[in-house]
């Protein structure tokens, strides 16, 4: 992970059958790395409901996320079977960087 390292933010609930109904992706730059926590500078989010967009707008926002966990991603997308490290905020959700 690096200083000026392009982002995705995401953030979601889902129903019972574990499918996301809304969901909002962040995308940002990191401006600051700490030993567990890192700095990003927000400038971008999509929302989507049951897959389909429903609100885009620019941001300039920036926050901290502190370090969570360490997991094996065994989920599908770019990051599947990758050892990841996960950044949580509480206000903006959850970002996974790939060792």
């Amino acid at each position: 992970m690096m200083i000026n390292e392009r982002v995705q933010i995401h953030k979601g609930d889902n129903s019972m059958g574990g499918v996301f109904i809304y969901e909002e992706v962040i995308t940002g730059t990191i401006v600051r790395v700490n030993k567990k926590s890192i700095r990003v500078h927000m400038t971008h989010a999509k929302c989507t409901t049951n897959g389909k967009l429903t609100r885009e707008y620019d941001m300039n926002k920036e926050a901290t996320f502190d370090f969570w966990k360490t997991i094996e991603n065994r989920q599908s997308g770019k990051n599947a079977g990758k050892t990841v490290s996960l950044y949580k905020n509480k206000d903006y959700g959850i970002i996974e960087i790939a060792h």
